[in-house]
């Protein structure tokens, strides 16, 4: 038996099955390992179904399993990428995969002819998958992908962050924390706007601050961005991991804000190295400052409440 058709097989008996086996169970999913060591997940709720299709590349035939949302292809895996599709009772964990909005207050702009800025909240959709079942980070880590970061000058830039999970059944209460990391680059693209895409100090100029003289080495031609915060006893900026408390209650409602502390802003910083130390003056400038951020499923359309 092929590959191909032991998938087929396995996806067509647990599409006929569904019904029966979410029965009173609650809310059932689709887990798809993928050979890059993560899986995707599809809560019933969202899917209608699985199909294979298959398309002609350079005269080679490339099967896939679509994935369909709403009557629509919500995304098309290859069939050689897959490991394992398995199909059970969704987890906690997995609840965290999937389509999310990464919901923050940008510093803002100032309104023509004077200093005050003005911002509101943007809502910048990313996606979820998981560790796969046997590597390290399964059942703690969460891997984030924004397709396009919010930038006041329009520019397109893609940013991954992780996200740590724990759970105890115990008391059935969890936790996610959001790694700011200034040991990685939130992208491996480099940031190739001018001053005037950096963050606004006032209205007549931005937060670039470009070149320090006391840097090591001058300007190395690096422009990494890193999402980062400021330390609130020593105010540098710098790593770290900004938790949110939940409970089983607020994984069932779908308007619930997994918001992190507001002490504390996401920086969205460009360095001249990697790792990022604002110690060595690695720091040209800020091309944003977020506040209030928060995670939710469905874009922000209420005032953020704190």
């Amino acid at each position: 038996m092929t590959h191909f058709t032991r998938l087929f097989l396995t996806v067509l008996s647990l599409v006929i099955s569904s019904a029966a086996l979410a029965s009173g169970t609650g809310i059932y999913r689709t887990a798809i390992v993928l050979k890059n060591g993560t899986q995707e997940i599809f809560p019933d709720t969202l899917v209608n179904k699985f199909q294979y299709t298959h398309s002609l590349v350079q005269g080679k035939i490339i099967y896939s399993l679509d994935v369909i949302q709403d009557g629509n292809v919500a995304m098309s895996i290859p069939i050689d990428d897959i490991v394992e599709i398995n199909y059970r009772e969704m987890t906690p964990y997995e609840h965290f995969a999937g389509d999310w909005y990464f919901v923050a207050s940008p510093n803002g702009e100032p309104l023509p002819g004077t200093s005050i800025m003005v911002t509101s909240a943007v809502s910048m959709p990313y996606h979820a998958v998981l560790a796969a079942p046997g590597t390290p980070g399964y059942g703690r880590e969460i891997y984030c992908h924004i397709d396009s970061m919010a930038h006041r000058k329009g520019l397109k830039y893609d940013a991954n962050f992780k996200l740590l999970y724990n759970y105890d059944e115990g008391t059935g209460k969890g936790s996610i924390s959001m790694v700011l990391d200034d040991q990685h680059p939130v992208s491996a693209t480099q940031h190739t706007g001018d001053a005037s895409t950096y963050a606004y100090w006032d209205a007549t100029s931005t937060w670039y601050f470009g070149v320090s003289s006391q840097h090591e080495g001058g300007d190395t031609g690096g422009r990494h961005m890193y999402f980062v915060t400021h330390n609130i006893d020593t105010w540098e900026l710098e790593g770290h991991e900004l938790p949110c408390q939940w409970t089983l209650t607020d994984l069932t409602d779908a308007d619930h804000e997994y918001s992190f502390p507001s002490i504390y802003e996401i920086c969205w910083v460009v360095g001249l190295d990697t790792p990022f130390v604002y110690a060595e003056h690695d720091l040209l400038g800020y091309i944003d400052i977020f506040a209030s951020p928060r995670l939710m499923r469905h874009p922000w359309t209420k005032p953020l409440t704190e």
